[in-house]
C-alpha cells in the first residue's frame, strides 16, 4: 500500500512539473509556437511521458477546466431544496476564478496581472478559443444530470460563457477588478435573475 500511495505521489509532481512548465512556457511563447517537444524538453522527460499525462496540448492550457466542472456539478448535487440557479450564483459571481478560492476582494496585482497573461494566450490563438466553446458545450450534459433539467442546463451554460466573455473583455481591455467586477456582478446577475424566473416552480 506504501509503494501504490509513493506513486501516486509522484506521479501527481511530474503531471504538475508538466502543467508549470507548460504554462510558463504558453505565456512566454504563446500556446500556438509552443510544441509537446519543447514542453518534455523543459521537463526533461520524453514527449511519450507528457502525452501519457495530457492527451493534447490543449489539455494543458486547461488543466484547470474539470476541477471547475467539478465544483459546478458538486454545487448542484448539495443545493438541498435550493434552486439550480441558487447553487451556482456564489460560484459564478463570487470569485473572478471560477471554483478558486480568490475572492474579489482578494484579488492581487501579481494574481490579476497572471490572468491578464493568460486570457491573452487564449484569445491570440485560434485553437484555444475553439477548445474553449468545445470546453463549454460538453458541460451541458454533466450540469443537466446534475441538476435535472436539460434546458437548465444549455441556458446555464450560456451564462457561463457570458460570464467567461465580460471578465475576458475586462482582462485585456486593462480593466481593474473593481470594474470588471461590476460588469460581471451586474450583467451576469441579470441573467441569472431571468434564469431563475424561467425556471421557478409554477
Amino acid at each position: 500500500m506504501e509503494g501504490k500511495g509513493i506513486r501516486e505521489r509522484k506521479r501527481a509532481e511530474t503531471r504538475q512539473r508538466i502543467s508549470d512548465h507548460a504554462t510558463r512556457l504558453f505565456e512566454r511563447d504563446g500556446f500556438e509556437n509552443v510544441t509537446l517537444a519543447r514542453i518534455a524538453e523543459a521537463v526533461d522527460v520524453s514527449v511519450k511521458t507528457v502525452t501519457n499525462y495530457f492527451a493534447a496540448k490543449e489539455d494543458l492550457f486547461f488543466d484547470a477546466e474539470p476541477l471547475v466542472l467539478d465544483a459546478l456539478t458538486d454545487a448542484l448535487r448539495r443545493r438541498g431544496t435550493a434552486s439550480a440557479t441558487a447553487a451556482l450564483r456564489p460560484l459564478v459571481l463570487g470569485s473572478p476564478l471560477l471554483a478558486a478560492p480568490c475572492p474579489w476582494d482578494g484579488t492581487t496585482p501579481g494574481t490579476w496581472e497572471a490572468m491578464r497573461v493568460w486570457a491573452r494566450c487564449e484569445e491570440d490563438s485560434p485553437t484555444l478559443r475553439t477548445r474553449r466553446a468545445a470546453i463549454l458545450r460538453s458541460w451541458r450534459e454533466p450540469l443537466a444530470e446534475a441538476a435535472g433539467s436539460p434546458p437548465w442546463a444549455a441556458l446555464a451554460v450560456g451564462v457561463l460563457l457570458l460570464r467567461h466573455d465580460l471578465l475576458q473583455r475586462g482582462l485585456l481591455d486593462g480593466t481593474e477588478p473593481a470594474g470588471v467586477r461590476r460588469s460581471v456582478e451586474t450583467t451576469v446577475g441579470q441573467a441569472l435573475d431571468a434564469l431563475e424566473r424561467g425556471f421557478a416552480p409554477r
